[in-house]
């Protein structure tokens, strides 16, 4: 059996989709019974790609034609794209971002994280929506099975896409619990501090700034705690971990408005290997995103044991079980509340960092791709 993977999300400075991407397809190499081929087709340097997808140990065909401004404008909709990658004829094809292609002859398979687009199009950028929503439901249409991370987003899914429940497979997210359920010493953390500009101790969010991430709700809670002299919070910093992502500069004019620029600290992008030490030397992680098809962040720091706030929708409550403080996402009073109370309640804190543990180890990448070879198999003997 021939699967042919499309890797794009994989390169440079990987988020959710990226991780996922990279994940499974390492984990799916391993299956004796399917030949994997893996397409890319992006204008970056080889060396930059090969570091993306290092440890991905099979076939890969990596396509460059146009200089890198025509590229960005015509790479969803040039059918050559294709018929330079999609030459090997492979029996089924993945696409794990859920663009699906024209002139593809196989079986199709596309994942959907999520219907952010339906939901919350405010959190987007607006010049992205229309093909956004062109492209999914051609995709959908084109597929013969269709991938999604959790059952919050499968029922999303059916709701605005009009799809047989039957066409649709709910396979959970991993987390690579070994990479992050570590100890660190002195010597390592300090580097990472120095490297960030990190303080002694912090409140963390992990995930890149954009709206549908509720970033301002953490920012207008910790503003809180820091005037009513809670516990604790004297001494106590917010990092803000990720990339920049659409509308940030929002983020930075609430900071600049609330007076915290000396207590709020801004890394941008976070190296990988980096990423585990950051967490574990949080004292707490705040997660209330409006909108998630999964939220890979929670797990990570559960796996890292760090107490959890996260917020009770979409598939927040479905991944986070109850290791996690389930809040209103915009209810600040609230998220403030219980930052201050996690923060001083070594009770709490220690069943919500046991209890992380115990929720973090039922998702693994393993298991993920032990579901979609099964889905491969299937699909292939139709």
């Amino acid at each position: 059996m021939k699967v042919s993977l499309e890797l794009e999300p994989c390169l440079k400075n990987k988020s959710g989709i990226g991780i996922y991407t990279y994940e499974l397809s390492k984990c799916l190499q391993k299956y004796s019974d399917i030949t994997l081929y893996g397409h890319i087709f992006n204008f970056i340097n080889r060396n930059n790609i090969d570091k993306d997808i290092e440890g991905l140990n099979f076939n890969k065909n990596i396509f460059r034609l146009f200089p890198y401004g025509v590229y960005r404008r015509v790479w969803n909709y040039v059918p050559i794209r294709y018929n330079f990658l999609f030459n090997d004829k492979s029996d089924i094809y993945h696409f794990f971002n859920f663009i699906v292609p024209p002139r593809i002859k196989g079986k199709i398979i596309t994942t959907i994280h999520d219907m952010t687009y339906e939901l919350y199009p405010e959190t987007m950028d607006i010049r992205n929506l229309k093909r956004i929503k062109n492209d999914i439901q051609y995709s959908v249409n084109r597929a013969d099975k269709i991938i999604t991370v959790s059952e919050s987003s499968k029922k999303d899914i059916i709701r605005f896409l009009n799809i047989e429940e039957s066409k649709i497979e709910v396979i959970y997210n991993g987390v690579e619990y070994n990479k992050f359920n570590k100890s660190y010493s002195e010597e390592e953390k300090n580097r990472v501090r120095y490297r960030y500009g990190l303080p002694q101790n912090y409140i963390l969010y992990m995930g890149t700034l954009e709206p549908r991430k509720n970033i301002e709700s953490i920012i207008e809670a910790f503003s809180l705690l820091k005037k009513e002299n809670a516990p604790n919070s004297k001494n106590i910093k917010l990092v803000i971990a990720g990339k920049k992502g659409w509308l940030f500069e929002r983020i930075l004019n609430l900071v600049d408005k609330l007076n915290l620029k000396d207590d709020v600290i801004f890394t941008d992008y976070i190296d990988e290997n980096d990423k585990s030490i950051i967490y574990n030397m949080a004292s707490l992680f705040v997660f209330p995103s409006l909108y998630e098809g999964f939220g890979i962040p929670v797990l990570e720091a559960m796996a890292s044991s760090v107490p959890v706030i996260t917020s009770n929708v979409s598939s927040l409550p479905e991944v986070a079980g109850d290791a996690a403080i389930l809040v209103e996402a915009k209810d600040i009073k609230s998220i403030a509340k219980y930052m201050g109370k996690v923060l001083v309640d070594k009770e709490l804190r220690n069943n919500l960092i046991k209890n992380g543990h115990e929720q973090a180890k039922k998702f693994t990448w393993e298991s993920s791709a032990e579901k979609l070879i099964t889905i491969y198999r299937d699909l292939y003997n139709k």
